[in-house]
């Protein structure tokens, strides 16, 4: 057995996702699977120790058994991760390694896989020797690149895998828009054939999938709702952002359905155009508390209002980040998730890499 770790270019590519489909397959095989996640970034409180917010949701869909402290053996916040600069300044690098180690031996114990999740992207935790290659020397794991589409994609992938190395397995290329596949099936395939270069898979974009819920959408804004939250588990896939004149603002909502609506709290024409329209949230930026009146008709239509504190143009670019994302704890998302590895993944590939 060779462990297999999940790496990616950047945050949000598809990790989770795709550990908990690639694992559901290995188990279908009837391969005992472990699942490892060295670095908690996102921590939740389970029991008595904190895991990622994704992790537990992945303990259930491999009906892991192992300890959740030894699943998920570090915390590596915003916090953490100054301290740890900070005790590697004054000293040398803590000893993450030893953890790290002593948490794959365990999980690794009578297993056939053990699937190794790495932190936000390939660098992370490199100054403390505890990125994702390094975690590759320590357990001698290959590595699976979990890589959202790009157009300089071939020019990435080709720096990761002399990164890696001995360590490099291949590449599942994740996000890739429907407009896009002529130029994935007549350039960018074609060129990993000739580097040699495995690809165990191209995911394309799927609406449920790239969609988030209102309530995991507030939460990554740290906004408050203000009105009809028993309708925040409904997910959302697009966003508009409105600055202009009521008249304007209700033609160019009438082109989307079922989108969010960014503008200033201050704003009330046109949160009343969006609420005329097929808007399912309106988040509004600034801090500027909406009028009653826009409130009580959001509430009436059932549809969230959310307030943040950031700007328009930051509020954007964190949707940006997050929309695409999936998050295992909804159920739609799972059964689509599960679908798209069996269809789009060969598990074979994977398996002889492993070996």
């Amino acid at each position: 057995m060779r462990p297999l770790l999940f790496s990616s270019n950047k945050s949000f590519s598809g990790k989770s996702s795709m550990c908990a489909g690639i694992g559901r397959l290995l188990l279908d095989r009837g391969y005992k699977t472990g699942y490892l996640k060295p670095l908690c970034t996102l921590p939740e409180k389970l029991g008595t120790c904190y895991i990622d917010e994704d992790v537990r949701y992945i303990i259930d869909i491999l009906s892991l058994k192992d300890k959740p402290e030894d699943i998920c053996p570090m915390i590596f916040t915003e916090q953490t991760y100054d301290k740890a600069l900070d005790e590697y300044i004054k000293a040398s690098p803590p000893a993450y390694f030893d953890k790290i180690k002593k948490a794959y031996e365990a999980i690794s114990k009578d297993k056939d896989f053990v699937l190794i999740e790495s932190a936000r992207n390939i660098t992370y935790g490199s100054f403390a020797r505890i990125s994702a290659k390094d975690i590759c020397a320590a357990t001698n794991a290959k590595t699976v690149l979990v890589m959202k589409y790009e157009e300089d994609i071939v020019d990435k992938a080709a720096h990761f895998v002399r990164h890696f190395d001995e360590y490099f397995g291949g590449i599942i290329i994740n996000l890739v828009a429907l407009d896009d596949r002529e130029r994935i099936e007549n350039l960018i395939l074609p060129y990993f054939k000739k580097e040699g270069i495995l690809i165990f898979g191209v995911v394309y974009t799927d609406k449920v999938l790239s969609s988030i819920s209102i309530k995991d959408m507030s939460k990554y804004l740290d906004g408050e709702v203000l009105c009809a939250e028993e309708h925040i588990d409904e997910l959302v896939e697009s966003f508009m952002v409105g600055a202009m004149g009521h008249e304007m603002a209700l033609r160019f909502f009438r082109s989307k359905s079922e989108k969010v609506v960014i503008t200033g709290g201050d704003r009330a024409d046109i949160q009343l155009a969006a609420l005329e329209t097929n808007t399912k949230c309106l988040v509004l930026t600034g801090n500027f508390q909406p009028s009653t009146i826009v409130i009580s008709r959001a509430e009436e239509l059932g549809v969230p209002m959310i307030l943040v504190s950031y700007d328009t143009l930051t509020t954007v670019g964190k949707l940006n980040e997050i929309l695409g994302r999936s998050n295992l704890h909804e159920l739609k998302k799972l059964d689509k998730i599960l679908q798209i590895t069996r269809d789009n993944i060969d598990i074979d590939k994977i398996i002889s890499i492993a070996k």
